[in-house]
């Protein structure tokens, strides 16, 4: 009898946490795993920095090219693209260059305090025009950090 109660307790004490970990982290680990999309790839005009917005089903501009395999996003030197092609949700390992002619390099994506170029990349909805766009930032984390919070609040890297 000892021996079920012994189970009872370790079940309990090792199993409560495991279900909690399975509610709070099971939906964003489903999410990443069953809601990719194919990766895209965002050619920036060299040495762009600041906000880039991409607006998709405009009438009467051109969709998308591809290029291997992924969507080709080729933003204007005012850092606006328009298309006609859908925008597509989930999540896709996408690429970001600066291009100058057929010249492209590769601009980071790494994340905070890590050397990043891109930020706040996110697909959004217009609720005038009911127009989809992507808009992101580009530029060092202390150009981003200032364009949203120019009073500082916020932690730096150190």
């Amino acid at each position: 009898m000892a021996s079920s109660a012994s189970r009872f307790v370790l079940l309990g004490v090792l199993g409560l946490p495991v279900l909690i970990a399975a509610a709070v982290f099971g939906p964003a680990v489903l999410d990443l795993t069953f809601h990719r999309r194919s990766p895209e790839r965002f050619l920036i005009p060299a040495g762009y920095m600041g906000w880039v917005k991409v607006e998709f089903r405009k009438a009467s501009t051109p969709p998308l090219a591809t290029e291997d395999g992924r969507r080709v996003l080729r933003v204007g030197t005012d850092g606006t693209l328009q298309t006609s092609s859908d925008p597509h949700s989930g999540h896709g390992d996408d690429e970001f260059f600066y291009y100058r002619g057929a010249e492209r390099v590769h601009l980071p994506n790494a994340g905070v305090c890590k050397g990043g170029m891109i930020w706040g990349l996110e697909t959004l909805v217009d609720e005038r025009s009911s127009t989809p766009f992507t808009r992101f930032f580009v530029g060092t984390e202390a150009q981003y950090r200032h364009e949203v919070d120019p009073a500082g609040k916020s932690a730096a890297c150190e």
